[in-house]
């Protein structure tokens, strides 16, 4: 579903999100530019078929309780085996943008275990901005005048996005799981999900039974650029994997990417010349995940441009693949992301300060790091109120106990490794640790990983239960089809997510 902003991925590559779907009829919203003829049409999906649906009133802002009220949407999917059900198992996939309601609903149809979907309640809510809840309307709206050039988003941020941060979304999911009577809950997240996890752990800590976090956010971080820093180190040892961490063919990328910038153009030896999109593109197909098959359709021609120093077989096939135009719902995504990244902000920075950190960026990749720099001004200067987000540490003295499942990919395309480590940290000794070897994606968890799914699917079934840290290396798991991950909702999102 959100594969159409390919072209956007490095403005904000980071956490993953989850993709739409699901039964039950869909049909479009009425949006001002439609008046005149855009391409751009908001559909919101009707409750899937194999759901519940209702909206759950709370407060606009938490630290005014009693003033203003919103709505968000919610879904649950009872377990099937009553006699025996554990409680509800909250999902979420990510974004900051990305729905819940019709991703879980896929999942249920594709990808949970019968053991799961027997004894949980699954049980999904659409954070503010997405879906049906609030604010989804006003910011799909901005976000089309926005690319039509007949507006901006800049006075709906302002009214709307201090009241979408992880902090608010939290505290929802506390209130929806009040609103259900339930004691605990179980959460399931892949991402920038696992922002979500990892906060309602320390801020409601007797409330949690379990948690599956799959590829993690860090624990720690001030910033936007905190976080892009982190990703351009990740990308480079992506782009080192992928060309068999090959140095010669290494530093031919960095030359090539090093004149660009400098020059503001390449020219090969064959006479071709590189442009701003081809080098774009290149540098977002060489670290996308496997499944899209983005890296493979240009790997040989990339190699050939590094080795030979000509260019006009990539370009020529950089211009054969197929792009796909935006959506509404990709436009709209823009705003959820950049809304709460910056409203979580603790340490916001001035345009001028970003300006000056090239050299650090330059620092975790040179192959990256102009690159990455060059998008990471997206909260400079914020003007909206922020609602900084706490530091997740020393959880192991805040949980009564609970045993935490962390998932990290080693060439994870989104959220780096090290932030897997960063987080299992966190959380200490309660923290069990299953590392993916050898696989370029994002979010694992029933994606037919079977080494993963017994890991996810026992600690679900009982937390309590000590699990060694683990390993699960793709060249060794030959059950795994690569086929089926393009229906999983958390692998059919934008690169430049969390």
């Amino acid at each position: 579903m959100y594969r159409s902003i390919l072209a956007l991925s490095l403005s904000t590559i980071l956490f993953g999100c989850g993709g739409g779907g699901g039964g039950g009829d869909s049909y479009s919203a009425t949006d001002s530019t439609d008046k005149e003829g855009s391409q751009w049409e908001r559909i919101i999906p009707a409750c899937p078929d194999n759901m519940f649906c209702k909206m759950l009133t709370v407060p606009k802002d938490y630290y005014q309780a009693d003033a203003e009220t919103v709505e968000v949407h919610y879904a649950i999917h009872k377990a099937s085996d009553t006699d025996n059900r554990i409680g509800i198992l909250m999902v979420n996939f990510g974004g900051p943008g990305g729905e819940a309601v019709q991703g879980a609903s896929r999942m249920i149809t594709h990808d949970f275990p019968d053991e799961i979907l027997q004894h949980f309640d699954i049980v999904a809510l659409d954070p503010r901005g997405t879906g049906k809840s609030a604010f989804a309307t006003e910011l799909t709206d901005c976000a089309i005048a926005l690319a039509a050039t007949t507006g901006n988003c800049d006075d709906t941020l302002t009214q709307v996005a201090p009241y979408m941060g992880s902090n608010t979304i939290v505290k929802d999911m506390n209130e929806l799981r009040k609103a259900l009577g339930e004691e605990t809950i179980s959460f399931f997240s892949y991402s920038y999900g696992t922002r979500l996890g990892s906060l309602y752990a320390k801020y409601f800590p007797e409330n949690v039974r379990a948690m599956v976090l799959d590829s993690p956010m860090p624990p720690v971080s001030d910033n936007f650029i905190d976080l892009k820093k982190a990703s351009t180190a990740g990308n480079d040892l992506i782009a080192n994997y992928r060309l068999d961490f090959n140095p010669q063919q290494k530093q031919s990328y960095e030359a090539v990417i090093s004149h660009f910038y400098n020059a503001n153009e390449y020219t090969a030896n064959d006479g071709s010349h590189l442009s701003m999109a081809n080098i774009s593109t290149t540098l977002t197909h060489t670290v996308s995940r496997e499944a899209w098959g983005d890296w493979a359709e240009i790997k040989n021609e990339l190699i050939t441009l590094l080795d030979d120093d000509k260019a006009e077989p990539l370009i020529n096939k950089l211009n054969s693949m197929s792009s796909s135009e935006y959506t509404a719902d990709d436009l709209r995504f823009n705003q959820v992301f950049t809304a709460v990244v910056c409203t979580d902000e603790s340490i916001g920075l001035t345009q001028s300060e970003i300006n000056a950190s090239l050299p650090e960026f330059e620092q975790q990749s040179m192959l990256y790091g102009a690159y990455m720099w060059k998008y990471s001004a997206m909260c400079a200067n914020w003007q909206p109120k922020r609602d900084p987000i706490d530091h997740v540490k020393s959880m192991q003295d805040i949980l009564s106990g609970q045993q935490i499942l962390i998932i990290g990919g080693q060439y994870d395309t989104a959220t780096p490794y090290q932030w897997t480590t960063e987080m299992a940290n966190s959380f200490g000794d309660l923290a069990t640790v299953i590392t993916v070897k050898n696989l370029v994606s994002h979010a694992f968890s029933y994606t037919n990983i079977r080494c993963v799914d017994q890991y996810t699917t026992g600690y679900l079934l009982d937390p309590t239960v000590k699990i060694a840290d683990a390993s699960c290396d793709i060249n060794t798991n030959k059950q795994r089809k690569m086929t089926k991950i393009f229906n999983h909702p958390a692998q059919q999102n934008p690169p430049g997510t969390f």
